[in-house]
């Protein structure tokens, strides 16, 4: 279940960044909002993970049986961290790319 969500998060982010930039590049998009957009879908398995595990947390509360076994509840830090690493790191690989690199449809250079 991790592996995969590890992997769509990536996934993700690849289908993102190949949309964006082809919109950043067509001039559809700006820079600015295709960063803004690209942190968004880049943070989103994150808040997902994040969201599903604290509602997981509260079903178990009100029903008082066990729904997360022991082995998720202490991968789920080191699993939320990494997600953010990944999502951090291709933001900033996105950002340094579109500023340096990507010129848009239609400007002299």
């Amino acid at each position: 279940m991790l592996l995969g969500l590890l992997l769509g998060s990536i996934a993700l982010q690849v289908w993102a960044w190949r949309t964006l930039q082809r919109r950043v590049m067509s001039g559809a998009v700006t820079k600015p909002r295709a960063l803004l957009r690209y942190g968004g879908w880049a943070l989103l398995p994150l808040l997902l993970f994040v969201g599903l595990f604290l509602s997981a947390i509260g079903a178990e509360e009100l029903s008082g049986v066990a729904i997360i076994p022991e082995p998720l509840a202490r991968i789920a830090l080191p699993v939320a961290a990494l997600l953010l690493g990944i999502a951090g790191l291709g933001w900033l690989t996105f950002s340094i790319l579109c500023a340096l690199v990507w010129r848009v449809a239609g400007a002299k250079a």
